[in-house]
């Protein structure tokens, strides 16, 4: 391998490892873990070749609508501009964006590491520089570029195709966190694939109408839309950052007995979370109800941990607080003790009370059956009943949108 070729392939890498080191420096929760992240990036890289496949697809049935493919050549006729911009937003920009849409949805929503709201920028940008990497060493080595094109497209194609991946997900943070903490779902996810969409098609318009029109105007236009672009990743990282929160509240790690899991049955590790041990299995878990308010650290509600639900009634314990075996608590009455049998009665210092006499009988009064149900309190209306997620089998509130356990939609 020559001098030269090792320079080209290292301007194509630099730009990818320049934006993955500081999208995880900025990172304020745990680091992601490398196996994952590089799976995440192969996975991505991969998807390019059904990419190319549709974009070749899509072309044809594209040129088939406008008129301009020659059904008995098989060939299209990209001279026109029209084609062009239109290919490049229903074809390009939407197929390409589309990978890395799907390939962050099915390979990164669900999983357990996906724990923390800025973790959706590493996974979002892990996703779509793996996907560009593989396309700019494409088009340089395999279409001939060279060095020119290497360092064109580390500058422009590479950040382009970074903010695409950083915006979808930190709003797939946004999606996770809002289902997981129970709260309406707008899906921004959703907008920011149609932003993406947009903004590939506007890059690559911008990018080849030069050489179509014969004129410089495009080029300039596309220098403002990288400074755009440039500007898009920074804010999105420091707001991602600043915005940080866990996504698994409290109450997730308690139903499941304590232990990280992954919610497709994944392995689990014994560590800690929100700084305090993770409560064991246990009676507690059946008793815990997630919707209850929490109060001095624990639900109310939910008895302490590693004691059955009965033995609290006997202390008479309140929650968050340490049971006192010297004054028994507000409302506590004390267990009735059974005499002990000695042979004889029990001798009782206290007066017997005089029997009373009988009373004369009360003859009954007759009352409307009116005046009687008048009278009578109205009924209250019953609760409505619990129900249960669909996917997973975790009882949850009537009005509850969101799966606690496993997120689906109730």
């Amino acid at each position: 391998m020559s001098l030269l070729t090792l320079i080209t392939l290292g301007i194509a890498l630099l730009p990818t490892i320049v934006i993955m080191l500081v999208v995880i420096n900025n990172a304020r929760a745990e680091k992601e873990p490398f196996k994952k992240l590089a799976s995440v990036f192969t996975i991505s890289a991969l998807s390019t070749i059904p990419a190319i496949i549709l974009e070749v697809v899509g072309g044809m049935v594209l040129g088939f609508v406008l008129g301009i493919f020659d059904i008995e050549n098989g060939a299209s006729t990209n001279e026109s501009v029209i084609y062009q911009v239109l290919e490049f937003f229903v074809v390009v920009g939407l197929f390409e964006e589309a990978c890395k849409y799907f390939t962050f949805k099915w390979i990164i929503f669900n999983d357990r590491d996906f724990d923390n709201t800025y973790d959706g920028v590493i996974y979002g940008a892990c996703s779509a520089l793996g996907f560009a990497t593989l396309e700019n060493l494409g088009y340089i080595f395999l279409n001939g570029g060279g060095l020119s094109v290497a360092i064109m497209r580390a500058v422009l194609s590479i950040p382009m195709h970074a903010v695409t991946g950083i915006v979808m997900g930190y709003h797939f943070g946004v999606t996770k966190y809002r289902r997981y903490n129970n709260l309406q779902d707008t899906h921004p996810e959703r907008k920011a694939f149609m932003f993406s969409v947009i903004l590939h098609g506007i890059y690559d318009s911008l990018a080849t109408l030069p050489g179509l029109l014969n004129e410089n105007w495009p080029f300039l236009v596309l220098l403002f839309v990288m400074v755009f672009i440039y500007v898009t990743i920074g804010k999105t990282v420091k707001r991602a950052k600043a915005e940080s929160h866990n996504i698994y509240n409290r109450y997730y790690y308690e139903v499941l007995g304590g232990e990280y899991q992954d919610m497709k049955g994944g392995k689990t590790t014994s560590k800690k979370v929100f700084g305090m041990p993770l409560p064991p299995m246990g009676a507690a878990r059946q008793e815990f109800n997630p919707y209850q308010p929490y109060q001095n650290g624990a639900p109310m509600g939910m008895p302490p941990m590693g004691m059955p639900p009965s033995m609290t009634n006997d202390m008479g314990l309140n929650m968050g607080q340490q049971p006192n075996f010297g004054q028994p608590q507000q409302g506590y009455q004390q267990p009735v003790q059974q005499p002990v049998y000695t042979g004889a009665e029990r001798y009782s210092s206290q007066p017997q009370s005089p029997v009373q006499p009988a009373q004369s009988p009360v003859q009954p009064m007759v009352v409307a059956v009116s005046a009687v149900r008048a009278a009578e309190p109205a009924p209250t209306p019953a609760t409505a009943p619990a129900k249960y997620c669909a996917h997973c089998g975790a009882s949850m509130p009537a009005e509850a949108r969101f799966c606690p356990i496993c997120g689906s939609k109730g």
